[in-house]
């Protein structure tokens, strides 16, 4: 099934939703244009399973001025939820054999021979194991918010929430910072969860430089006309699935040991204020990381989605030096 969208004030802008059965389970996607015939960009949402779709629309994102960018929800989540096939949980995987055919469905139907592909947060976690598997599907992998060794980047954000509060004689929030216990089993701990996502935001390390409270996710993703209702509530069933399902490989894998070779163009883009993906270990992966090609672009009013915080500078490396690997492509053919 497929639907288009045409925006109010964009009278060339298209959204074209669609749904693709993969391995038994049918799987959203909407793909943005604003001239069609662009180079292809494939999202990968972070989460793990919380589509970035409705969070980017109610931003003011508009990567679709340099690339027809595809969004996916990933198996689980929002246009992908599936209530049957859940129950099983999700495996990395899935995902990545996921990710292969979505990719193949894109170049398939809109003639293109390569995609570019952009992960974020746990979607830098998913990409770059993609990229590593099938390089010859992509032009290059942009990593934004790239995922390190986890464990390590939790140690830093932990720092960071107390010392801050410690400058700030901050005495309330020191005191519940220290009474949430952290250790490597992070990730199964709801006490620290919640303060350390609390404080990462009312500190400027979360989601956006500025924060981004839990009612606004609400509101962004219940208003997004392009979601269906059931979808919207799905966006967050899929993220408790993702996390379950996800979070502990998350937690404790090691990216840089996992991936320690791309043969495809490199660019991470990293929000120095990034304390859920700390750019510690971002550069870390960076720096250990062989490809024939690689850059890292660092984000001095950004945290955790330089692509929302600092949108002109973002489009700015889009155009100067990442678009330029199609042609530079091409010209070695």
């Amino acid at each position: 099934m497929q639907s288009k969208f045409t925006g109010n004030n964009e009278s060339k802008r298209t959204a074209i939703k669609e749904y693709v059965k993969i391995n038994g389970v049918e799987q959203g996607i909407i793909v943005e244009s604003v001239n069609q015939n662009k180079p292809l960009l494939l999202f990968l949402h972070g989460g793990p399973g919380f589509p970035a779709y409705p969070i980017n629309k109610a931003l003011g994102v508009k990567l679709e001025q340099y690339f027809d960018v595809c969004y996916w929800d990933q198996r689980g989540t929002g246009m992908s939820y599936d209530a049957k096939s859940v129950k099983k949980g999700v495996t990395v995987e899935q995902l990545v054999d996921d990710t292969i055919k979505i990719t193949n469905h894109l170049r398939n139907k809109y003639t293109r021979n390569k995609v570019f592909i952009l992960g974020h947060s746990w979607g830098s976690y998913l990409g770059s194991l993609v990229a590593q598997k099938r390089p010859e599907l992509f032009y290059a992998y942009i990593g934004v918010g790239q995922i390190g060794a986890q464990l390590e980047s939790e140690k830093e954000a932990y720092q960071y929430i107390l010392q801050t509060a410690m400058d700030r004689n901050d005495k309330r929030a020191i005191k519940q910072i220290q009474n949430v216990h952290f250790d490597e089993n992070f990730y199964q701990n709801r006490a620290y969860a919640a303060i350390r996502s609390k404080f990462t935001e009312k500190y400027g390390g979360g989601f956006k430089r500025e924060g981004y409270s839990n009612s606004k996710r609400l509101k962004h993703v219940f208003s997004c006309s392009n979601y269906t209702l059931k979808e919207r509530i799905n966006s967050f069933k899929g993220a408790i699935l993702g996390w379950q399902s996800l979070g502990h490989v998350m937690a404790t894998a090691d990216l840089a040991e996992l991936v320690p070779k791309l043969e495809l163009p490199v660019f991470i883009l990293q929000g120095e204020h990034d304390y859920q993906t700390t750019l510690t270990q971002a550069r870390r992966f960076y720096e250990l990381l062989e490809a024939p090609f690689k850059k890292i672009y660092t984000f001095k009013n950004s945290a955790h989605t330089p692509f929302i915080d600092e949108q002109g500078l973002f489009y700015q490396i889009i155009q100067e030096d990442i678009l330029p690997v199609v042609e530079k492509e091409v010209t070695a053919i």
